[in-house]
């Protein structure tokens, strides 16, 4: 009697063809993929027209900058008008930093100051900030405030160490000191101009200043060290 054949039922498998994974993948994420897509392309379009607005813009003011410097007799209000046309720019900064300045020169410290105020505020890490504190602290010494002047003068200092700025407010205060009276802190600034390798045409002033402050105060000079320096000793080699 013959045994009855096994028959062995179909199983069924599925296809893990990576590329068909894929392909099943997209379709059904296919709706998702088109939107974040249309959303990559949106972003990407309006980075660059506001990239083309604002470069646009900054040319526009930059021409209307020019077109006031380059006249005969540039005004404080010329200035302000092409910074409140261009509000938002660097030609807008530019433009209140030099009414500020037409401003100081016109004898007007106090207008001056609240000008210069305004562009170190608006932009206090940007190349302007530095001029900007300076100015104000000048326009605090014009108007006789002495230690506004004073305070302001050592704001520069320590926020900007390395700009040239920091210098001329270090100039400056030590001038301050000088007419208050103060000789050797005046000194002390003066000097620290001198030794700062950065201080360029500064240095100059500097130890001008600080000759004839020495020679109007001559208790300051520094007397010269008496004990010189001795060679180091060695043991005698040991005799052969």
């Amino acid at each position: 009697m013959s045994q009855p054949s096994s028959v062995t039922s179909p199983v069924a498998t599925e296809n893990h063809d990576p590329e068909f994974d894929l392909l099943t993948w997209f379709e059904v994420n296919k709706n998702m993929l088109s939107a974040v897509l249309t959303a990559v392309i949106l972003a990407v379009v309006v980075t660059m027209f506001v990239r083309y607005r604002r470069d646009a813009a900054e040319a526009e003011g930059n021409r209307a900058l020019l077109a006031v410097s380059g006249g005969t007799t540039p005004t404080s209000s010329a200035y302000l008008d092409v910074a409140h046309q261009h509000a938002g720019t660097r030609a807008a900064e530019r433009a209140n930093l030099l009414a500020a300045g037409l401003l100081f020169t016109e004898g007007k410290p106090a207008e001056a100051r609240a000008l210069f105020d305004k562009v170190a505020a608006d932009a206090p890490t940007g190349p302007s900030a530095a001029v900007a504190l300076l100015g104000v602290a000048s326009s605090w010494s014009a108007e006789g405030k002495s230690p506004e002047a004073l305070a302001a003068y050592q704001r520069v200092i320590a926020e900007f160490p390395g700009d040239v700025s920091a210098n001329r407010a270090r100039l400056a205060k030590a001038r301050l000191h000088e007419a208050a009276g103060q000789p050797a802190q005046a000194l002390a600034l003066y000097e620290e101009v001198a030794r700062d390798p950065i201080s360029g045409m500064a240095v100059q002033s500097a130890f001008q200043a600080r000759t004839q402050l020495l020679q109007k105060h001559p208790e300051l000079v520094k007397p010269a060290a008496t004990n010189a320096m001795k060679a180091p000793s060695f043991p005698a080699a040991p005799a052969k």
